[in-house]
């Protein structure tokens, strides 16, 4: 799995938006204005997750008009960067005294990386394992033979 933070967030949508659009944005600001979300706050906090796909979390600014980049976006622009994967997005803003609303973006990437081999290709791996010397994926290669033959 692969963990993504704000910022990788940001380059990512600066870099797919930039591709789709054809057009450099300036600028890519989070917003906080969610008067009709308030029922979402939890200890002056508010978090969108996938399911919130309308909410508006991003204005993306170029160099002549702004566009508002929903949740669902940024889900597609990710899912651009890494094809074949489960995405798991949260925004987070904190609307405590002093806070202004700050945002925070998360992201877990989970990729289905177990293919299913047959017992032929996973016997001709536990002969590459011993060739490498590779104990540990000799023993994991092995196990699963094992599973396969019972």
């Amino acid at each position: 799995m692969l963990k993504l933070d704000t910022q990788d967030i940001v380059n990512i949508t600066m870099k797919q938006i930039a591709s789709i659009f054809k057009m450099k944005p300036v600028e890519l600001r989070f917003v906080n204005d969610f008067q009709g979300e308030q029922y979402l706050l939890t200890n002056d906090k508010l978090h969108l997750s996938n399911q919130h796909y309308w909410a508006k979390v991003m204005e993306c600014s170029f160099d002549n008009h702004v566009r508002p980049v929903l949740m669902c976006e940024v889900l597609y622009f990710l899912r651009n960067e890494f094809l074949e994967s489960d995405i798991k997005l949260r925004f987070s803003y904190d609307f405590s005294d002093g806070a202004n609303g700050e945002a925070v973006a998360s992201a877990e990437v989970s990729f289905n990386d177990t293919p299913e081999l047959q017992q032929e290709e996973i016997a001709e791996l536990i002969d590459l394992a011993l060739a490498m010397q590779d104990k540990q994926w000799f023993e994991e290669l092995t196990a699963k033979y094992k599973q396969l033959t019972v």
